[in-house]
């Protein structure tokens, strides 16, 4: 056992292999909560606490992501980080964007939503007989009118971990944008973020943390004069209040990604949560992470049942996945028997943290 399940709410009365979509809450993530309780209300000295976090914990996502902290912003979601990001591009009628065509709609809709633009979206479709697309494939769809080639590090559907090196490459290849979805990456595995052009991930699934904030990543040395199209006053440098409006000044910063306040609460238990992480070891982390999926995934192959994910380690990461015709009924029957796992649009997917143990797997293959 990695860590006590004392630390986590409720991991005393369920299996918890449900992470893929949120962990359990983090036990000492409580007192950060009270702590912004206590900031609000204590006027500028509130503030000054809120922006302290504010700097402490993209300080953390920047030495977990091998990034400068300034490259680093909090949109509210990955929905809000993707859309600043397509919003943004400077399109031209015929650019095209490609991607899986089982993407995570987080990423897929907002680039969908530019076809009033004139953009189109070229979805790769999967092998015959298989839930994967190789790189071939995917080098396929994209020429010289590709401007974005969009991909989640490691796919909610399937469980695969794509290689981000070769699908920059096919991007660099062409001048298009990278942009990366690592949502379900993010603290389970190790994430490189200056591979990508622009990088955004949930923090409620492996990071421990809570809705309401995400991690937006902009690499600021490879594409210094992205901007996106919406601002507020946050993302912006101020101007006086009777001064004549004149051209905006939007910040060189991932502050970008905030165009009003961010989610200070949210901001205030992602970076008690990375602190208890990095406690831990993320090392420590991802080997175990690894290790147990590695275990699960072997049991579910020796039941007969059609995993989805990869067998190799640096294709998977801590969800894995299998077929099912009825996988609403399967999550309800394994929840009836006190195990949490996912189960929807025709898999069920079970995923380990720090927090599983090889005796979770097997409540999971006796529930089974």
């Amino acid at each position: 056992m990695l860590v006590p399940i004392s630390d986590f709410l409720h991991l005393d009365r369920v299996t918890h292999l449900a992470g893929g979509g949120q962990t359990p809450f983090l036990v000492r993530a409580q007192a950060a909560l009270e702590r912004f309780a206590q900031a609000k209300g204590t006027g500028l000295a509130g503030q000054r606490a809120n922006d302290a976090g504010h700097a402490s914990v993209a300080e953390k996502v920047a030495a977990l992501l091998g990034a400068e902290a300034d490259d680093i912003g909090f949109p509210s979601s990955v929905a809000h980080g993707v859309s600043l990001v397509a919003d943004g591009i400077d399109w031209r009628e015929g650019d095209n964007v490609v991607m899986e065509r089982w993407e995570f709609p987080s990423l897929m809709n907002p680039f969908l939503a530019q076809r009033r633009r004139g953009v189109e979206l070229r979805t790769v479709t999967p092998e015959p007989g298989t839930m994967r697309a190789p790189l071939a494939r995917f080098a396929e769809a994209i020429d010289a009118k590709t401007r974005v080639v969009a991909v989640s590090h490691v796919s909610y559907l399937t469980g695969e971990r794509h290689d981000l090196e070769a699908y920059a490459a096919l991007a660099k290849k062409v001048g298009a944008l990278f942009i990366v979805d690592a949502s379900h990456a993010l603290g389970s595995v190790p994430v490189h973020a200056p591979v990508a052009d622009l990088l955004v991930g949930c923090c409620y699934k492996f990071l421990l943390g809570i809705h309401g904030a995400a991690i937006a990543y902009w690499n600021r040395a490879r594409i210094p004069d992205w901007r996106p199209a919406l601002t507020g006053w946050h993302s912006v440098d101020w101007r006086p209040p009777f001064e004549t409006p004149g051209d905006l000044a939007t910040k060189s910063t991932g502050q970008v990604f905030e165009p009003g306040n961010p989610a200070y609460a949210s901001l205030y238990v992602l970076d008690e949560s990375l602190g208890y992480l990095q406690q831990v070891g993320f090392d420590r982390v991802f080997a175990h992470t690894l290790a147990l999926s590695g275990e699960l995934r072997a049991k579910l192959v020796a039941r007969g049942l059609p995993v989805t994910t990869p067998e190799a380690a640096s294709e998977r990461a801590g969800s894995i996945a299998f077929l099912a015709d009825e996988p609403h009924a399967i999550r309800r029957w394994l929840e009836e028997a006190g195990v949490l796992v996912t189960g929807e649009l025709g898999r069920v997917r079970a995923s380990v943290h720090l927090y599983s143990t090889p005796a979770d797997l097997d409540r999971l293959l006796a529930a089974l």
